[in-house]
């Protein structure tokens, strides 16, 4: 057989490689949500022309697929954060059409909000929902966080910073609501965890890595979780910690010589109604109990 003509029935025969090596095949995994029965709706995307929504089972079964994303030459593209409402809606940030999408249970854009100011969600963005319906965006780049109410009007805006004093922020990202109805974002550059009131007012903030110096540490993502306690994920250390809803820390998980959770880094966590918590490790999802048991691994 002459050369090329091999290679190319090798490069043909890569992707059915690919697909029977992976069952999800993931591109680039991030944020996700939970619904009230447990399953996953998880962002996934290579930031240029591969992006989608994906719906899975508690298991890690697919359950449902939505490519729903404007694909912009020359930029970075693609879902960022992703809520669910009490409806079981589902937003998610496009950055390439710089909006926050409502899509149906089904995966249907039923309504698409947000560019304020243009080009907000470009450079990363972070959504929640609050309990009484609110939306709130964050915008990583421009240290902004937008409320808009539960039809997406535009109601409120907070910036702050950039800088590392205790009134100011620097490249917030993550974003969850707390049992009281606040806000708690972490404060990426400054690695800290923010909590604000849902008036945008400054509760309290504290170091997320309280033992580690900060040029040693990271913040990837921040969740809370049915307990009222905020997990954080350190991509740099390897390692999930929690803190109590007041900044003192309860615990810290991560890879031991029996119990290999994390491949490559934590990149983001979240928790379930269950208290499982989930994180992207690479292109792997990776789920574990709060103990740091290993409970399942989907790629």
């Amino acid at each position: 057989m002459k050369l090329p003509l091999l290679l190319l029935l090798l490069s043909a025969l890569a992707p059915v490689a690919q697909a029977a090596s992976c069952r999800l095949c993931l591109y680039g995994p991030d944020n996700m949500a939970f619904d009230t029965v447990g399953n996953v709706y998880l962002v996934d995307t290579d930031h240029k022309a591969r992006s989608r929504v994906l719906k899975l089972s508690p298991q890690g079964h697919v359950l449902a697929e939505w490519r729903v994303f404007v694909a912009i030459p020359g930029r970075d593209n693609g879902p960022d954060g992703i809520a669910l409402d009490r409806e079981g809606n589902i937003f998610v940030v496009d950055r390439g059409s710089d909006q926050i999408l409502k899509l149906s249970p089904a995966g249907k854009v039923v309504a698409r909000f947000g560019g304020f100011p243009p080009r907000a969600f470009d450079d990363g963005g972070h959504v929640a929902i609050g309990r009484h319906g609110n939306i709130y965006g964050v915008s990583a780049a421009s240290n902004l966080i937008l409320k808009f109410s539960p039809r997406g009007k535009l109601i409120a805006t907070w910036r702050h910073g950039p800088g590392a004093g205790p009134d100011q922020w620097n490249w917030p990202e993550s974003i969850s609501i707390d049992g009281n109805g606040d806000l708690v974002i972490d404060d990426f550059r400054n690695v800290r965890i923010l909590t604000l009131s849902p008036q945008g007012q400054i509760v309290r903030a504290f170091n997320s890595v309280p033992n580690e110096p900060l040029n040693r540490a990271s913040v990837s993502g921040a969740s809370v979780g049915p307990d009222g306690n905020i997990y954080v994920a350190d991509y740099q250390l390897d390692r999930i910690q929690a803190f109590d809803p007041h900044g003192r820390l309860l615990a810290a998980t991560g890879n031991t010589p029996r119990n290999i959770l994390f491949r490559k880094a934590p990149n983001s966590i979240a928790v379930d109604g269950q208290g499982h918590l989930y994180a992207t490790d690479g292109l792997s999802v990776v789920k574990f109990s709060r103990e740091g048991k290993l409970l399942a691994r989907w790629r």
